[in-house]
């Protein structure tokens, strides 16, 4: 087994975190983000009064009177991304996103403390110049970075050395195990495994009965140490997402266009950061009260440069194409990595 660290970096309550910059007068208030009639994020401190993600926000506010709701500003959130983002690059020399708020690194080195040097690097990063928390997790693969860094949160960083990993191999819960669903745990629970070391006691062709070929083969890999451990950058996206709104909690509202702007922009920052381009925009547009978004497609030459999908942008924006919208979602299709693109012979 490779002694290779890896780590996954996790910003805290990352909606609520953006929509507390700069708010003082919220400090230690149980907060709770919400997008339509949803909690897309709670504080730590709405969290310890039972507010979680994906409750009606009006069922959490009846439940608790002083839980403060804001909307999620979602221009800022995808800023804050794109900028957290930039910083894990300037940290590590592999970065494999999980989410728009986290991320595994390879830091590139072998030697455990400097690791955790650069995880506490990140940290005191991300506070001083994004004004979020983020928590991190040192690991020899990515399962265990990834449980590293939920015994981190909040605000914090946390080491599970190859010697505790060992230990944990045998010991750690199935319901704490990375990517195994309820459906799964159920079944595996009839054949009396609820721990990893339960699965020795299971033959192979009957786990495999069990749960299907693919999952049997990633727990036994588990067990043995032998699983994923591999930082596997970017580049294998086919497509790049940006959104924006027209009006949201603290800000004034802008137009369409404006939006557009802004997210064509962000989408090609993060093609360009990756090293890729696109040869094609797809815009998403969604009113107030509407049902399904209006969808508007346009292909190009190759290419992450915001001049020219802003253009193409705006050509598919007109009036009597697309309406105007509160929501829009500006996507990059078809993406290739820049150093594999012919250029045009004219």
């Amino acid at each position: 087994m490779t002694s290779r660290p890896l780590l996954h970096a996790d910003a805290d309550a990352f909606f609520a975190s953006v929509a507390l910059r700069g708010r003082p007068d919220l400090v230690g208030v149980p907060v709770a983000v919400v997008a339509h009639v949803f909690v897309a994020s709670a504080s730590y401190p709405a969290r310890a009064l039972g507010v979680t993600s994906g409750m009606l926000a009006d069922e959490a506010l009846r439940r608790h009177p002083g839980l403060v709701l804001l909307d999620v500003p979602r221009a800022e959130v995808e800023e804050v991304g794109d900028a957290l983002f930039d910083l894990f690059h300037e940290c590590a020399q592999a970065v494999e996103p999980g989410s728009v708020e986290e991320a595994f690194l390879d830091v590139g080195t072998d030697d455990w403390d400097e690791a955790v040097e650069a995880g506490r690097t990140l940290r005191r990063r991300a506070a001083h110049e994004l004004g979020i928390p983020v928590s991190v997790g040192v690991g020899r693969t990515k399962l265990m970075a990834k449980l590293a860094s939920r015994a981190a949160k909040p605000d914090g960083l946390h080491v599970i050395s190859p010697q505790q990993e060992t230990s944990l191999r045998s010991s750690l819960a199935l319901a704490d195990v990375w990517g195994v669903g309820a459906t799964t745990r159920e079944r595996l629970a009839h054949l009396g495994v609820e721990h990893l070391a339960d699965l020795d006691t299971v033959p192979r062709a009957m786990l495999q009965q069990s749960c299907g070929t693919a999952m049997a083969r990633r727990l036994w890999q588990i067990r043995e140490g032998t699983d994923d451990a591999t930082v596997r950058t970017v580049e294998a996206r086919s497509t790049l997402t940006a959104e924006g709104s027209t009006s949201g909690y603290g800000r004034a509202d802008k137009s369409t266009g404006q939006v557009v702007d802004a997210c064509v922009e962000r989408v090609c920052h993060r093609a360009a950061r990756a090293g890729l381009v696109a040869t094609g925009l797809a815009l998403a547009l969604r009113s107030e009260g509407a049902g399904a978004a209006t969808v508007l497609r346009r292909g190009g030459d190759a290419t992450a440069d915001p001049k020219v999908w802003r253009t193409v942008a705006h050509d598919l924006l007109r009036p009597d194409e697309a309406p105007a919208a509160t929501t829009v979602r500006a996507t990059l299709t078809g993406l290739l990595p820049s150093d594999r693109v012919q250029p045009t012979l004219f």
